[in-house]
């Protein structure tokens, strides 16, 4: 028998919210039987309509507009109601590691590396590095794509070690990082092992867009992002032995020999394997694990060769990760703070949208609601670093350095445009519950709340400032979608809202 609260807690960590419908599904399969059907659904695909690919986006701004909408849209509403939730979830802590952000690449190219991504989730994490070195996205994005033979460019070959790898100092299994004899971090690699990476990936570029749209100027699709990329003419990739990580690469290998050598290398390096089981458990279950945790996911990301799908159910069906199942059991130093856009996201679910709510007056486009969205990062370092510690503490807490001052404002605002009934229903959100609830009472709402965002286990003190909180918004009960887009102010202030534990 799996609980409500458990089911709950459960899609905290393996969707983009829990929602009615799957506590329910979760209770019926149980929490394997869930994971084995998220497994086998096909992975949901953004489709860009056909006249927002090639286009002059200088010449004609309202069609550059609507390509910007169309990829926030198909962004959002695939977070809220995709039926492949387990799928998505991995996909956006993939892309919080493995960056590209549309404010480099176009919204195509950041919808086509999404569905990359996607399609990715579950396959060998190898084939993945393998599938993002050649995305014509990530190949703009960190410049392989201007790497020669007679001129090398170290950007994608130094973050590919760095960022998506094997990390700059070498780890045991559980994470732990190896030392000398003066107690000093050994380094992962060296300069030389950059230049060496860089040699062996070398020859990569786009694939020429075909004759008819070739001549566009100022073309969103100019990389041709939905093509993987291609060797260039094999002059241009380095055919020399090289050395990278104390691994021979023999000299005559083509640019895709080299290629999977590169791949071959990184995934038997020792440091893969409890370098991305960190990324993935900080991303799904708690941000700062423990070495016995991390050592038992590394192990099966290295007894499967990195494959994803036993990776995450390892990380999901942990005694760790599962003991707060049962209130009061779990530890106090396990758990995650809930990133803007994950917090958003599991709002809408919990009132069981089919889609995001769009902005009030544009009714054509999602209300973003954070800069911190999906493939929006400022840099490659993506919106927080994997090593934050919390203030006062040395406890891991990456999505911490989210919360700040301009965040907490915008969520002052964030539910304003509830007051438009319209909005929700439109996103297919069932509001006649809370509107039954606001009706009925204050308490009523509350239980309803914690039903739907705390596990149906709101703590005391929360329901009393959420009580005291609502007494203050009498004159918004005459409009009860105003009403609850207060309510839902105050409750994703709440840190057991915005905090997994």
């Amino acid at each position: 028998m799996v609980t409500h609260y458990a089911a709950s807690r459960f899609l905290e960590h393996a969707s983009m919210g829990p929602s009615p419908d799957s506590v329910a599904r979760v209770r019926t399969l149980g929490l394997q039987g869930w994971i084995d059907e998220q497994l086998k659904k096909p992975a949901s695909q953004i489709v860009t309509p056909t006249d927002l690919i090639n286009f002059d986006q200088n010449a004609d701004q309202a069609r550059n507009a609507r390509m910007w909408v169309a990829h926030n849209n198909a962004m959002f509403d695939m977070a809220i109601g995709a039926d492949d939730q387990l799928r998505y979830r991995v996909t956006w802590v993939l892309s919080n590691f493995l960056v590209t952000s549309t404010r480099r690449i176009s919204p195509y190219g950041g919808s086509e590396y999404w569905n990359t991504l996607m399609g990715s989730a579950f396959g060998s994490y190898g084939a993945l590095l393998k599938t993002i070195t050649l995305s014509p996205a990530m190949g703009n994005f960190l410049d392989n794509n201007q790497n020669t033979k007679s001129n090398l460019n170290e950007n994608y070959g130094r973050e590919l070690m760095q960022l998506f790898s094997v990390g700059m100092v070498m780890l045991n299994p559980d994470g732990s990082v190896k030392r000398d004899a003066a107690g000093k971090p050994i380094e992962t690699y060296s300069q030389r092992d950059v230049i060496e990476m860089t040699r062996a990936l070398t020859g990569w570029n786009f694939v020429p867009l075909p004759e008819a749209v070739r001549s566009i100027r100022n073309n969103p699709n100019w990389a041709n992002f939905a093509v993987t990329m291609a060797p260039r003419d094999a002059s241009q990739h380095d055919t020399d032995a090289k050395v990278v990580l104390g691994k021979t690469i023999p000299a005559g290998g083509n640019a895709a020999k080299d290629l999977d050598a590169v791949v071959e290398i990184l995934m038997n390096h020792p440091n893969t394997a409890p370098f991305v089981s960190l990324r993935l458990i900080q991303g799904l279950t708690t941000s700062d694990p423990s070495p016995a945790y991390l050592a038992r996911v590394s192990s099966v990301f290295t007894q499967t060769k990195g494959d994803l799908a036993a990776v995450v159910r390892a990380i999901l069906m942990d005694t760790e990760a599962r003991a707060g199942d049962v209130p009061g059991k779990g530890s106090t130093h396990f758990g995650r703070i809930r990133e803007p856009f994950l917090l958003h996201t599991s709002v809408l679910r919990g009132m069981s949208c089919r889609l995001a709510t769009r902005r009030s007056g544009q009714t054509n486009e999602v209300n973003l609601m954070t800069e911190k969205r999906p493939l929006y990062a400022e840099s490659v370092f993506n919106f927080y670093p994997p090593n934050h510690r919390a203030p006062g503490s040395n406890l891991l807490a990456p999505e911490q350095k989210t919360l700040l001052s301009s965040e907490f404002s915008s969520r002052l605002g964030r539910y304003g445009d509830w007051q438009d009934e319209q909005l929700l229903l439109a996103a297919g959100c069932e509001i006649a519950p809370f509107k039954q609830a606001i009706a009925k009472s204050d308490d009523a709402l509350i239980d309803l709340l914690s039903e739907r965002y705390f596990r149906g286990a709101m703590p005391g003190p929360v329901r009393q400032g959420l009580k005291d909180g609502l007494a203050g918004q009498s004159w918004q009960r005459d409009t009860p979608t105003r009403f609850l887009g207060a309510t839902m102010q105050l409750a994703t202030f709440t840190p057991s809202m915005g905090a997994i534990k």
